[in-house]
């Protein structure tokens, strides 16, 4: 969920800056992105695990690895963007790294889980296939779920690498929907 808010910021970020600087502010940009579908069917194969009650953790790696080739093909395709996917693959990465090292499951800091008084580590495990509460560490600790997200129902935790893709789309959504992303005719004489 901590995505969705990098989005929005994103998209408030390119009104801005396209009312700032004179500019135009146009999601339309959005389509000039290459290979959307793949990221698109990448977020969607991570939230399966999510709406599916029971969802079977054996099956959790596979999605995972999924997942996260179908965010670096996308990335690839956009890879002229610059540091915006730079940062989206360094957080992709990141996050596949500290997930696989740990049986594909995600740390989440105990100090981050007592942010929210009642949630246990049984109930994390319960709740989120794919977690686990790091009460003895973890391979690659600092890499997992350790910040606290306190806005409530769009709350959680997040690692390095959910904060290195969430500034990515940010900048990236904020670059493309400012215009910048879209060719014109002025653009391409």
């Amino acid at each position: 969920m901590i995505l969705l808010l990098f989005a929005v910021a994103g998209i408030a970020l390119a009104a801005v800056r396209g009312r700032k600087t004179g500019g135009r502010f146009s999601p339309e940009g959005i389509l000039c992105l290459r290979g959307l579908w793949f990221l698109l069917a990448g977020l969607l194969l991570h939230e399966v695990p999510v709406w599916i009650p029971g969802f079977p953790a054996r099956l959790f790696g596979l999605f995972t690895v999924a997942w996260d080739l179908f965010v670096l093909i996308f990335l690839f395709l956009n890879r002229n963007r610059g540091l915006p996917v730079f940062l989206m693959i360094a957080g992709t990465l990141s996050n596949f790294c500290v997930i696989a090292s740990n049986g594909f499951r995600m740390p989440v800091s105990p100090a981050a889980l007592a942010m929210y008084p009642g949630m246990t580590p049984e109930a994390v495990a319960a709740r989120k296939v794919g977690y686990f509460v790091a009460v003895r560490g973890a391979n690659l600790y600092y890499l997992g779920d350790v910040v606290p997200v306190p806005f409530g129902r769009l709350g959680g935790f997040a690692s390095a690498g959910d904060l290195l893709l969430g500034v990515g789309l940010m900048l990236l959504l904020a670059e493309v929907m400012d215009g910048d992303g879209i060719p014109t005719k002025e653009k391409s004489l």
